[in-house]
């Protein structure tokens, strides 16, 4: 008789990441509707399925991250990912150079 391995409760999201995709997904729909588009134009452009812009306009986690480049290559904003982790803004750069300084030899 086959066993059946248990399964395994759902993952918790955190609040504060449920939060930050609440707020990409509000973005998200403000994006799409500067641009005087539908749900079902922008998942078309895109190449996505509608659930699945659904879903991140709704702020679900589950969405692969390509799906939401894809949609932010429909809204013409792709370029916008650049600044997300961007070394020049993350405070841990200059931490390191300071580190970095004070361990070299004095010359």
């Amino acid at each position: 008789m086959p066993s059946s391995s248990p399964r395994r409760p759902p993952k918790h999201t955190p609040v504060l990441v449920k939060t930050s995709l609440q707020r990409l997904g509000q973005r998200l729909i403000l994006a799409r509707k500067l641009r005087d588009m539908t749900q079902e134009q922008l998942a078309h452009l895109s190449d996505v399925s509608l659930s699945t812009l659904r879903s991140l306009e709704d702020g679900a986690d589950g969405v692969a991250l390509g799906n939401c480049l894809k949609v932010m290559q429909g809204l013409n904003l792709l370029d916008q990912i650049d600044d997300l982790l961007d070394p020049r803004r993350d405070p841990e750069t200059a931490s390191f150079a300071q580190r970095q300084l004070r361990a070299a030899p004095d010359r």
